[in-house]
């Protein structure tokens, strides 16, 4: 799913980008692409703090695969991407709104691959919701995703 995600949010942050840099004549869309791979973190964290000596629990069991990928998570990551952005000159609100649309791109792509799906809406619910229109091994969610940035680039080009 690394190239999954890394061509679904290429095509999220063309087109949001140029929609968004015609609105307010600003465009960060390399902070959706980074903000995409976010929520997989969790795949590291539980290990990377065990080494440190530090043991998190999230509902009374490690931190596992896809205890991040959900709503709460989000928004704590995009406040602290836009106070680390801040001092380097982007405005808070751009920075909050880029993080957001990438983190929530990786939230939207993998609950249409996995039906079971994550708890995407914690802390509102803890149901898990997912679509699984895709299989996870699919190569069409990539041939996807690469015609979609080849439409929308030359749709949307400005040039």
């Amino acid at each position: 799913m690394i190239l999954g995600h890394l061509v679904y949010s290429v095509a999220i942050a063309i087109i949001f980008g140029m929609v968004y840099r015609r609105i307010t004549g600003r465009e960060y869309s390399w902070i959706i692409v980074l903000s995409a791979y976010a929520p997989d973190v969790d795949i590291i964290a539980d290990w990377l703090l065990k080494k440190i000596g530090i043991t998190v629990l999230v509902y009374g069991a490690p931190i596992h695969h896809g205890d991040f990928h959900n709503l709460g998570v989000l928004v704590v990551y995009a406040v602290v991407v836009s106070f680390l952005l801040h001092p380097l000159g982007i405005r808070f609100a751009d920075s909050f709104v880029f993080a957001s649309v990438g983190f929530a791109a990786h939230l939207f792509e993998d609950a249409l691959v996995f039906a079971q799906g994550y708890r995407m809406l914690w802390p509102l619910s803890f149901k898990k919701f997912g679509i699984g229109i895709f299989m996870s091994e699919s190569r069409i969610i990539e041939k996807v995703g690469w015609a979609a940035i080849a439409v929308f680039k030359d749709i949307f080009n400005p040039y």
